[in-house]
């Protein structure tokens, strides 16, 4: 199975498909070859038993599994955002929406934010479901030069397929963020995610994560500081393929303070879930670990 072959034709084919069945043979097909598929399982296996030495090797291979599982579910979630939360298609669970619907009907914008945890653009569509439209920004993704076609082929359907559903704009941050300063200003709400990363990041700051700091970047901080826009947070749980679980809750006024509960929450979500973080392959340029004490001198 060719990548382009798999992005051009299987998971669109796969996604139309009646009833959940999309979602639960995702994990069998995946996204990768069989060799490919193999590779990552062993890279994975090995990261885990890094990271959680105390789990036994048969939970690191589980996750490793559940990790990649997870990757080809989102993957028919791209084809089929319209089908998520809808009668034949997977199932959501909502909870505190009314803290989004209750800024939306007194026109406040509002920075919505994700981390790169499980099926996560699940959290708008189950907004947009509520009547609440979200735009989304994030790094650039099509002017990357790595790219193949038909990756950006995918792209561009998973982007007008996502906006379709959530009422809203796809928006880069190459693209300058006047534009997101002045409609949150005007009331409209933003998806922003706080655990992106970029080798090319400046404004970085380091995050208490998994016994060592993860650094990450304060562009939320700073433009929902030089806005006013209160922050939410939105994470999603999937208890099954088809069966969804989206939590929305608010965070304190102050950024920083909202940030750093945004980061512990993935900490706790990390340490019950290993499998549902994305963000594994970056796990050596996000982290480091806490500095050994200095040893005091002989008086």
């Amino acid at each position: 199975m060719t990548r382009a072959w798999s992005l051009d034709l299987l998971f669109p084919f796969i996604a139309r498909l009646p009833t959940t069945l999309p979602w639960r043979l995702a994990g069998r097909i995946g996204r990768e070859s069989a060799a490919e598929r193999e590779h990552l399982l062993r890279w994975l296996e090995s990261l885990f038993a890094r990271v959680f030495p105390q789990a036994t090797g048969g939970q690191h291979a589980q996750w490793a599994r559940a990790h990649l599982d997870m990757l080809a579910q989102e993957m028919v979630d791209a084809m089929a955002f319209s089908r998520l939360g809808r009668s034949g298609g997977p199932t959501i669970d909502l909870q505190g929406a009314e803290f989004a619907k209750g800024l939306a009907r007194q026109g406040k914008g509002f920075i919505l934010v994700l981390n790169h945890y499980d099926r996560l653009l699940t959290a708008p569509v189950a907004l947009a479901r509520e009547g609440v439209a979200t735009n989304v920004l994030t790094m650039p993704v099509l002017d990357n030069p790595e790219l193949e076609a038909a990756q950006r082929r995918f792209l561009l359907r998973k982007i007008q397929g996502y906006t379709e559903v959530t009422g809203g704009k796809w928006h880069t941050t190459s693209e300058g963020l006047r534009p997101v300063h002045e409609s949150l200003r005007a009331g409209q709400a933003w998806v922003i995610l706080a655990d992106a990363w970029r080798p090319e990041f400046g404004r970085l700051r380091g995050n208490p994560f998994l016994g060592g700091n993860l650094s990450l970047p304060t562009g939320i901080e700073r433009l929902a500081q030089s806005t006013g826009v209160p922050l939410l947070h939105a994470v999603t749980y999937s208890r099954r393929p088809d069966h969804l679980e989206v939590v929305v809750e608010p965070l304190p006024e102050n950024p920083r303070q909202a940030i750093d509960i945004v980061i512990q929450r993935l900490e706790q979500d990390v340490l019950a879930r290993p499998w549902a973080w994305w963000q594994w392959g970056l796990w050596d340029q996000m982290w480091q670990p806490e500095p050994a004490p200095k040893a005091e001198g002989n008086a």
